[in-house]
C-alpha cells in the first residue's frame, strides 16, 4: 500500500484499520502524522456538532453568562448539522474522494483567490453570490475577502474565500452535493473538508501547515452562519 491508497482510505472511514495500513504506518511517519491529525479532527468535529435533546414538554435551560458560554457558532453547527446527519440515509450519496477532487480542479481555475487579505467583499456584491444559490450569511460569520458564483457540477455555489488566524481558506457551499458524513481528504495539496449541512452540503479547503482543530473550527463556525433561503 503506497501513501496515496492510505490516505484514500483513511479519508474516506478514519477510523479503518488493516494489516496493510498499519504496516505502512509503522513505516511512513508522514502518514502516521496524517492519520493522527484525522483522528483529532475527528474528534473535534464530532464534539462541535453534538446536539442535546430536551425531554418532551421540557423548558429551555437558562441562559449561561458569556464567561462560560461555549461560541454560539458551536451551538448553530450542531443543529444545522445535526439535522442533517439525521436525513443523511435519505440521500443520494455522492463519492467522497471524486467530489474532493472536483473541489482541488475548481481551484485550478480561479487561483487569484486565495490571496490573503483583510479587505471584505462589498455587501451588495456578496449578497449577489450568495443569493443566486439560495444561501444568506449570518453576521457573525468569518470575513469574506473574495466572492464568485460559480458553475460546479451543474449548479451555480458561492465559491468563497475566509480570512482566519491561520491564513485564508476556500469555502464552497454547495446545496446539491450531499454527503452523510463529515469527512477529510487530503488532495493535490489541499486539505479538503466536507460536512453535511442543512441542504447539501459545505466544503472547506485549505493549504499549509493548519492544525486539525483549527481547521475544526472554521468548520462549524462557517456552517453556524450558512442559511439556505431558496
Amino acid at each position: 500500500m503506497n501513501c496515496l491508497e492510505l490516505r484514500r482510505a483513511l479519508g474516506a472511514e478514519p477510523g479503518r484499520r488493516t494489516p496493510e495500513l498499519d504496516a505502512h504506518l509503522e513505516q511512513c511517519a508522514a502518514c502516521a502524522r496524517y492519520a493522527a491529525d484525522l483522528a483529532r479532527l475527528e474528534v473535534t468535529l464530532r464534539q462541535a456538532l453534538e446536539i442535546s435533546v430536551p425531554a418532551a414538554g421540557a423548558r429551555p435551560a437558562a441562559a449561561v453568562s458569556e464567561r462560560g458560554a461555549r461560541p454560539r457558532w458551536f451551538a448553530l453547527a450542531a443543529s444545522i448539522v445535526g439535522v442533517a446527519l439525521l436525513s443523511g440515509a435519505l440521500w443520494t450519496l455522492y463519492p467522497r474522494d471524486a467530489l474532493a477532487t472536483a473541489l482541488v480542479g475548481h481551484m485550478a481555475h480561479e487561483p487569484q483567490s486565495r490571496r490573503k487579505g483583510e479587505v471584505p467583499v462589498p455587501p451588495a456584491a456578496l449578497a449577489y453570490v450568495l443569493q443566486r444559490s439560495g444561501v444568506t450569511l449570518a453576521p457573525d460569520a468569518p470575513l469574506v475577502s473574495y466572492a464568485q458564483s460559480c458553475w460546479f457540477r451543474g449548479w451555480f455555489v458561492p465559491h468563497l474565500v475566509v480570512q482566519t488566524p491561520d491564513g485564508p481558506m476556500t469555502v464552497m457551499v454547495l446545496p446539491h452535493e450531499r454527503v452523510a458524513t463529515a469527512t477529510m481528504v487530503e488532495e493535490g495539496g489541499y486539505r479538503v473538508v466536507i460536512v453535511p449541512a442543512e441542504r447539501g452540503s459545505i466544503a472547506l479547503l485549505a493549504t499549509g501547515p493548519v492544525s486539525a482543530a483549527s481547521v475544526a473550527a472554521i468548520v462549524a463556525r462557517v456552517a453556524a452562519a450558512v442559511r439556505f433561503t431558496g
